[in-house]
């Protein structure tokens, strides 16, 4: 009689081996690298999807152009060569610049190293790709003249409140939008400390909402977007534009406005550390003066009042 088939013993310890392992190479989980073979891009992407479009909305309008070339791929088939041909396509043939090209990397870096990080996919097809070079940026700084002509000619009481802040605290448009009354914070929870002139205090007094409403910039209901999605101002981009458009101006961003303050300053010749202590921008702290404040205002730098604490200062504005 087989040992095997006595009833007496316990079932034969090779034979309940054999079996295992042949369920778990049927189901793919013998072999660790395995069951990532039934996987698409679509999983790892939808996967990826609702915590990145969030965080970036602006990934949304560049998906169409991935999923028309990976959509409906097995993770694997997303090869390093695959994935090279695909941007440069793009560059080369349907003509989208260096920085656009690598958007689009991006999105395809973040999607596999997301599955990596959370035991989804084990490799990276996109890490052995580099960037195509980038063009330098161009750094636009407006004129004392043009300043003064911005302010004068808007009419549109928080676009002109938005262009002195940008200019006097170097804020970033999206900082200064999504800011509430009562609190004027860095990402990192610390408050932002910025200059703060005295007609910039003014111009944010006179704003319809100061006091009424939780944003200094709320948001507001149009025929397009009769329920605006965020409760403040998302952009001011298309007035500025328009702004910019009447006066015969050329090559001016909302965004060159921060560099405006500074480089005014540095051209009236107001030292290096006093601009850089009343830079929002800069991390590296300025060594300690009497009153950097007081050597700003007194060799004609901008008017108004000492640096603020945006928060601790609110009930003044």
């Amino acid at each position: 009689m087989n040992r095997c088939e006595s009833s007496a013993r316990p079932p034969c310890t090779g034979a309940a081996i054999l079996a295992k392992r042949r369920a778990a190479t049927a189901m793919l989980s013998h072999f660790p690298t395995r069951k990532f073979e039934q996987l698409t891009f679509d999983d790892l992407r939808e996967a990826w999807e609702p915590a990145h479009l969030k965080k970036t909305p602006s990934f949304r309008y560049l998906l169409p152009r991935v999923l028309v070339a990976f959509g409906g791929a097995k993770a694997r088939e997303m090869t390093t060569e695959r994935v090279q041909e695909f941007l440069d396509r793009m560059r080369d043939h349907d003509g989208l610049s260096a920085s656009s090209v690598n958007h689009y990397r991006t999105i395809l870096n973040s999607i596999f190293n997301e599955a990596i990080r959370h035991g989804r996919y084990d490799v990276n097809p996109i890490r052995a790709i580099h960037q195509f070079r980038e063009p330098p940026g161009r750094d636009r700084f407006l004129s004392v003249e043009e300043f003064q002509l911005l302010l004068a000619k808007c009419k549109d009481p928080e676009l002109r409140t938005a262009i002195l802040v940008l200019c006097m605290t170097t804020l970033r448009l999206r900082e200064l939008l999504n800011r509430r009354w009562s609190e004027m914070y860095t990402k990192t929870g610390v408050p932002k400390k910025a200059p703060l002139p005295r007609v910039a205090v003014e111009a944010l007094k006179s704003l319809p909402s100061y006091g009424l409403d939780d944003y200094v910039f709320p948001s507001k209901s149009s025929a397009r977007w009769p329920s605006p999605m965020k409760p403040h101002r998302w952009d001011l981009g298309k007035e500025f534009r328009a702004l910019v458009r009447s006066l015969g101006m050329t090559d001016v961003r909302l965004h060159d406005l921060r560099h405006t303050g500074p480089s005014v300053l540095l051209m009236q010749g107001i030292p290096g550390d006093v601009v850089r202590r009343n830079d929002t921008r800069s991390d590296t702290p300025a060594p300690e003066e009497e009153d950097d404040d007081a050597n700003l205002l007194k060799n004609g730098g901008v008017d108004g009042t000492r640096t603020r604490d945006l928060r601790r200062d609110r009930p003044a504005f």
